[in-house]
């Protein structure tokens, strides 16, 4: 079971602040198989980082299994 809470990354580029996962939230249960699409540049690679735990949300909570 994958649950997702309001997740938010964000990250510095120069004076600016750049928002790659604005405020996610979703719930994949145990034996169900999903997939992201959306346009180039849209956050899905760095969504799959926090989902993978290659990076950490600036905000927000992820669930997998109950951890």
């Amino acid at each position: 079971m994958l649950k997702v809470s309001n997740l938010t990354k964000k990250f510095q580029s120069g004076d600016d602040i750049v928002t790659a996962v604005d405020n996610i939230s979703l719930f994949v249960p145990s034996g169900v198989f999903s997939t992201i699409i959306g346009k180039s540049g849209s956050g899905k690679s760095t969504l799959l980082s926090l989902l993978g735990a290659l990076d950490r949300p600036t905000s927000g909570t992820i669930d997998v299994d109950g951890q």
